[in-house]
């Protein structure tokens, strides 16, 4: 089974390419955000930075990769048909580590994604996102339209270490739609599926 992170910063691009071309490789989609929200959420706390930072927090007291090892218990449940899987929202570059030390180095492959600060603020407000997006993540989506906390939040995944993890990447994908090198979501789409039939294959 190929292991796929797919890192960038928050409205780079990472679960619209996976949603677009994972259904027809048959490849499931796991998010450390998912992770996050059900243990915040689990706790009986409100889906709020205060309490994800107060979470996120102890949980790495636990381990540094503590939502990472999570999703793997997932993935080591999946059927043997399986051939691939996307792991999105990975920080660190030790969670890359794990990730080869338990599926093997030649199964783990790292897709960067690439967006300028104000294309991804303003994806906030697509019509699509704002409509299929709900629940606790909606709200996140609320508090993030204010840039100052748009702005927090970026730093905060870069103090765990996301620029590290973008940096040493297999592939680059440039998600940009706002200024050179413009591209479109179509043209990215077919690019990332070639970048997945050379890891599948």
């Amino acid at each position: 089974m190929k292991i796929i992170v797919l890192s960038g910063l928050p409205l780079s691009g990472k679960t619209t390419y996976a949603k677009k071309i994972g259904p027809d490789y048959n490849m499931p989609l796991y998010e450390t955000g998912t992770e996050v929200l059900e243990e915040v959420t689990g706790r009986g706390l409100d889906f709020t930075p205060d309490n994800i930072k107060m979470v996120t927090d102890e949980c790495k007291k636990i381990s540094d990769s503590y939502f990472t090892e999570r999703l793997m218990k997932k993935v080591d449940t999946l059927p043997a048909d399986i051939l691939g899987v996307f792991i999105s929202g990975i920080r660190a570059v030790s969670e890359i580590e794990i990730l080869k030390k338990h599926y093997g180095n030649d199964n783990v492959f790292v897709i960067a994604f690439h967006t300028s600060m104000k294309s991804r603020f303003n994806r906030l407000n697509n019509p699509d996102r704002v409509e299929d997006t709900k629940g606790a993540k909606a709200e996140e989506d609320k508090l993030l339209r204010n840039f100052d906390n748009f702005l927090a939040r970026n730093k905060k995944e870069l103090g765990y270490g996301v620029g590290d993890v973008i940096a040493l990447a297999d592939y680059m994908m440039s998600t940009e739609n706002e200024i050179w090198p413009y591209v479109t979501v179509e043209k990215n789409a077919i690019d990332f599926e070639i970048i997945i039939k050379e890891i599948l294959k």
